[in-house]
Order: C-alpha cells, then structure tokens, then sequence
C-alpha cells in the first residue's frame, strides 16, 4: 500500500512547490448551495477533513457554523491561521485517520471536497468509518467528489459505484447528482452527494 497520500512530507512538498491544481481560490458553487438547503443550523459543529486553504471553511464560518480544519500538510494548516482573526475556526494539523480518538460524536455534520479521492482506495473503508464515528448520531456528510478513472493517483480512481460502495454501508445516501452549477472545467466531473449517518 502506498503510505505517500496520508504523510505530512507529501502534502507539504506540494504546497511548497505551489502546485495546487485544484484550488480555485473560492468555495465550490455545489457546496455552497447544499449548506444554503441544509436543515443544519448555526452554530452546528463542522468538520472540513483534507481542507487545504479554506475555501469552504471560511465560508461555512461566516455563516456562524464552529469549523474544525484538518490537514496532513503545515502550510495548509499555517495558511488558515493567518486568516482566521475571530471567526468561529478550529485549524488542526492532523492525521485523519485518528480523528475519531479525540473527537468520536463530536460533529454535526463533515463536508468532504477532494479528500476522498485523494486517499488510495484500499484506504477507504478505514476513512468512511472515521467519518462515521467523529459524527453524532444522525450527523450529515456533504461531500462533492470528483471523479476520475485514475489508479495511480492521487486523485485516485473515484466513481459513483466508488462512493455508494464505501459509504452505503455506514450512511443513508439521501441524494447523489452531478451539479449542474460546478465549476466550468469540472462539470460532469463532480458528484454531489447528500448522506445521513445510520
């Protein structure tokens, strides 16, 4: 199993070379409309797992949500702090498949952006299961995944099947679609998915 998608040093080298392709320097459009459809409220607890520069998280934040950022990399992690003066921002460098020792129940909902399929895919059980326990009961997963037929990733091989296959068995998948309101070189390229925790 290739360890190289899970370590610090991998993540860090990228953001050091400012090689970022999937940034876009705004939040997803898909994200933002399913936050705005949520019945979550306010104050709610998020977790934004693989968050990079924040994009969702800032957003989530200044609608009053309390956003717990987790990344492999520091200068993800570093990039956050220097940004978050007073919003509602917890920044973590972590390892994400250890979440759930400190935080088992602790989240009201997880938005997932370009996190699942960065993680090699014989890694993935082990990452629904931390998703499921870091979130109480009934918790929400928003994920908006991009699909490739990559296996020498990351991104790594990620399909509708991919998703139904790893999540169905934990979560109620509420809805799956392919947003029309992605970003203009990723449509027909995302999957916006809607889930509950069984």
């Amino acid at each position: 199993m290739d360890n190289s998608s899970r370590d610090a040093e991998y993540w860090q080298a990228i953001y050091d070379e400012g090689d970022l392709g999937w940034d876009k320097g705004v939040p997803a459009p898909p994200l933002v409309r399913a936050f705005s459809q949520s019945p979550l409220k306010p104050g709610g607890r998020v977790l934004v797992p693989g968050c990079g520069l924040g994009h969702e998280v800032f957003h989530l934040a200044r609608l009053g949500f309390q956003v717990t950022a987790v990344d492999f990399a520091s200068g993800a992690i570093a990039a956050l702090n220097e940004r978050i003066g007073e919003l509602p921002i917890e920044a973590l460098q972590r390892d994400l498949f250890r979440l759930d020792q400190d935080y088992k129940t602790y989240f009201d909902a997880v938005l997932e952006h370009t996190c699942f399929c960065a993680i090699p895919v014989d890694m993935r059980d082990a990452y629904a299961r931390v998703m499921h326990s870091v979130l109480a009961n009934e918790g929400r997963l928003v994920g908006l995944f991009y699909e490739t037929d990559k296996e020498d990733g990351p991104p790594f091989r990620t399909t509708r099947s991919d998703i139904e296959q790893h999540f169905s068995c934990l979560f109620e998948i509420e809805s799956i679609e392919q947003p029309s309101d992605s970003f203009e070189n990723r449509q027909g390229k995302e999957w916006l998915v809607k889930m509950i925790k069984r």
